[in-house]
């Protein structure tokens, strides 16, 4: 009896695992069993590959990570927060390590992580923009940020945040 019970137990944990429905962007979908998911991706890396950077398919698809075309696809609206919030908090952290960033206003936070998403790297080269604000030269570091390749390529993003850089106040 309690062989019969441990194999219906075995049984029914299996099919939870298969017939388990979850949500993702909207859609219902029905997990497969770890092994076929294994598989599948052994699979789908052999074919299509593991890139972390976008490239154009051999169709001429923009395409990422496993096979995701994004050119016909695109990003649900659940991923693209839940990137926003990872980015956020990473380049809050990464602005942490500068001993000064917790004494800006609000508003000086937000214009430093906006201006991090130019990439964190290229942040980091604005070495007199960031020397400014160490001072607390305001005018300087709006100088600095309008007096970039940066402020040429991104127009009035980089005149909003250079003013509220230099005024402390972002009004958007």
């Amino acid at each position: 009896m309690f062989l019969i019970l441990m194999i219906i137990l075995s049984v029914t944990d299996a099919l939870k695992v298969v017939i388990q429905s979850m949500h993702h962007c909207g859609q219902r979908i029905v997990s497969m069993t770890p092994e076929m998911l294994a598989k599948l991706r052994r699979s789908l890396i052999k074919h299509e590959g593991y890139k972390n950077f976008p490239y154009t398919d051999s169709v001429g698809k923009i395409t990422i990570g496993i096979g995701y075309n994004l050119t016909d696809r695109g990003l649900c609206d659940d991923w693209i927060d839940e990137q926003y919030k990872e980015d956020i908090h990473y380049f809050y952290q990464q602005l942490l390590n500068f001993p000064w960033f917790q004494q800006l206003t609000l508003d000086r936070q937000i214009v430093l992580i906006d201006m991090a998403f130019m990439g964190w790297k290229k942040f980091l080269t604005f070495n007199k923009m960031i020397k400014a604000i160490e001072q607390h030269d305001y005018n300087e570091a709006c100088y600095q940020m309008l007096n970039s390749k940066w402020a040429d390529q991104v127009g009035q993003r980089a005149k909003d945040l250079a003013h509220a850089m230099a005024t402390g106040v972002y009004d958007v």
